[in-house]
């Protein structure tokens, strides 16, 4: 399914047959730094455009961090980041998205958390919610 076809609803429903209810997910596009993103695109046009539309559900427990690919993926399954694997996670929000920064064996991964948004509405309420626990979960 694409950007287009998903249903914030259908997701929710998705996160809680899976987790359970009151399960904290924010939905958050794929960041990459503007260095990134200028190799990106001196490289080719369409992977940077490919690339930076990502859009992942991500879902946080005290195993870690688990991500699920929902823009144009044929992957089915929720990947976990186990805790003990994630090292340098910050939060940076800004007045109409955050950003989620981390190291994940290694690997710097960021995602831009929009607030606005047709599939994006639930997103600054579920933030809130992760951030009144300091992100203990992680």
């Amino acid at each position: 399914m694409g950007l287009l076809f998903n249903d914030k609803d259908d997701l929710k429903r998705e996160v809680e047959e899976k987790f359970g209810n009151g399960k904290n997910y924010l939905i958050a596009f794929k960041h990459n730094s503007p260095v990134k993103k200028g190799l990106k695109l001196i490289m080719s046009n369409l992977y940077n455009t490919y690339d930076s539309n990502r859009t992942f559900i991500l879902v946080f427990d005290n195993k870690g961090i688990y991500e699920k690919e929902i823009s144009n993926s044929d992957k089915d399954n929720f990947y976990l980041m186990p805790e003990n694997e994630v090292e340098d996670f910050n939060v940076d929000k800004k007045s109409r998205k955050a950003y989620i920064t981390f190291k994940h064996v290694g690997k710097k991964i960021s995602y831009e958390i929009p607030f606005r948004g047709r599939l994006f509405k639930d997103n600054e309420k579920n933030y809130d919610a992760l951030l009144n626990i300091n992100w203990e979960i992680i």
